[in-house]
């Protein structure tokens, strides 16, 4: 009897946590490749995709289209490179490779590559699952303009008059237009942009949910 009683707490147990998902993400810091080859980090990226990334809103709808006429239950926790030591299933971890302490820790990690070019820059960020799987991505193109500077000049002359007093000459000169290259720049509109990808076209394998693995 005690043996069936087990069971069936097990059981239940099971099925319970299966109707409710919690989902941890780390934004991992940015990674930017320059020209001329080198790469580094940018620390306003970083905030700006760790601001965008707390939309939780976005992705909770997201989840919710994929459970279809069912109800996804579930909290979502987002952390970065500041407070991820207190993630509950936090253990030491190498994170310069921030996708492989994910499938260690068991959280999803959220990438952003940015190429730097003279006519162009490519911004790219990639959602990974628990599995080190890509279940979302978003692409964005900035591309650089060319501006057109007027040249001109106009000079005043002040001249010592006779009877009719002081006397003013103006002469205006004027150049053909300088051409400026204003460099693709990585805006906080492309930021903002990029969430509706990675958040909101996640696959449907991101919905852990019994009803939405049918």
């Amino acid at each position: 009897m005690n043996t069936l009683i087990i069971l069936w707490a097990l059981i239940a147990s099971t099925f319970a946590s299966e109707e409710y998902q919690t989902i941890n993400i780390y934004v991992d810091i940015t990674e930017v490749h320059a020209p001329d080859g080198s790469s580094g980090t940018s620390i306003p990226l970083n905030l700006m995709i760790t601001k965008e990334a707390q939309r939780k809103s976005l992705l909770e709808h997201r989840l919710q289209y994929l459970a279809a006429h069912k109800v996804w239950e579930g909290e979502i926790n987002v952390w970065d490179w500041r407070n991820i030591t207190y993630m509950p299933s936090y253990s030491r971890c190498d994170y310069s490779d921030a996708v492989k302490c994910g499938t260690i820790n068991k959280h999803w990690t959220l990438r952003t590559i940015v190429s730097v070019g003279d006519k162009f820059s490519v911004f790219q960020t990639l959602l990974y699952d628990e599995y080190g799987r890509v279940i979302g991505t978003s692409n964005k193109t900035a591309w650089g303009k060319i501006r057109w500077k007027p040249q001109w000049k106009l000079t005043k002359i002040k001249e010592a008059g006779g009877f009719g007093g002081k006397k003013e000459t103006e002469i205006f000169e004027m150049w053909p237009p300088k051409m400026e290259e204003i460099p693709p720049l990585i805006t906080p509109a492309i930021v903002g942009q990029s969430v509706f990808g990675f958040y909101g076209a996640i696959d449907k394998s991101a919905c852990r949910l019994t009803f939405c693995r049918k």
